[in-house]
């Protein structure tokens, strides 16, 4: 039971932690493309932290699969694979919203 409760847990921060990601990622990237000078510096660094966040993102959960079955590796994956959809979903409303 207590793994099916950390599978959810990770789960959830794993989707928190990529609308994070998206929003201020893609804003931070959009505010800057429209500045005077471009491409900034300020562009780039952010670029720059979303692809490592990303890629460390990426390495966890990575790590975090490697502790399962293949059975119950592949239930997992099409988690993430849902939560991933949502959360573009989520960011494409926020966008849309604000």
């Amino acid at each position: 039971m207590t793994r099916n409760k950390n599978s959810i847990w990770f789960l959830s921060s794993y989707g928190i932690a990529l609308i994070l990601l998206l929003y201020f990622g893609l804003n931070g990237l959009i505010v800057n493309t429209l500045s005077d000078v471009f491409p900034n510096a300020r562009f780039i660094i952010i670029l720059a932290l979303i692809i490592i966040v990303a890629w460390s993102i990426g390495l966890g959960v990575r790590q975090y699969l490697n502790g399962f079955t293949k059975d119950t590796r592949n239930k997992i994956k099409k988690s993430f694979l849902g939560i991933t959809v949502l959360s573009w979903i989520i960011v494409l409303i926020l966008f849309s919203v604000t």
